[in-house]
C-alpha cells in the first residue's frame, strides 16, 4: 500500500515525519493523514514525493518495482508530461519555432528535447529487452 511505501521510505533515510513533511513543502498533520493511511495523497503530493526520491510515479502509486517499470511504463509518458505542462503554463505561442535553432538551457524546447530523448531511450530499451525475452 501506498503509506506503507511512503513510512519504509521514510525510515530508509532516518527521517522524522515533520522532516520529510518539510522536505515535501506538506503540513506535518497532512503528511502523518498520508503514511498513516487516513488521507489519499494529491497530485502534487506524489510529483514532490517522485522528485525527492528519483522513484517513478508507478512505484509510489501502485507498487511497480524499478525492474519491473520498464514492461509498464506508459509509452512517451514524459512527452506527455511536458504538453500537459506547457498547455497548463500556456507556453505555446508558435508550435512552427519549437524545434527550430540551438535549444539554450532552462527553455521550453530543451524540456521537450529532453522528455522526447528520455521517451525514445525508454522504448529502445523496451525494444531490447524484448529481444533478450
Amino acid at each position: 500500500m501506498f503509506n506503507e511505501r511512503l513510512k519504509k521510505y521514510r525510515e530508509n533515510k532516518n527521517l522524522l515525519k515533520k522532516e520529510f513533511a518539510e522536505k515535501l513543502e506538506v503540513s506535518e498533520s497532512y503528511y502523518n493523514m498520508i503514511e498513516n493511511g487516513k488521507r489519499n495523497p494529491s497530485k502534487a503530493f506524489i510529483e514532490k514525493l517522485v522528485c525527492e526520491s528519483s522513484m517513478p510515479e508507478e512505484y509510489w502509486i501502485y507498487g511497480i518495482k524499478e525492474n519491473e517499470y520498464i514492461n509498464v511504463r506508459e509509452d512517451l509518458k514524459c512527452v506527455k508530461k511536458a504538453v500537459e505542462q506547457i498547455i497548463d503554463l500556456d507556453l505555446v505561442k508558435d508550435v512552427d519555432k519549437l524545434f527550430n535553432g540551438s535549444y539554450p538551457e532552462g527553455t521550453l524546447e530543451e524540456l521537450l528535447i529532453v522528455a522526447l530523448k528520455a521517451d525514445i531511450e525508454c522504448l529502445l530499451e523496451k525494444k531490447n529487452t524484448n529481444k533478450e525475452i
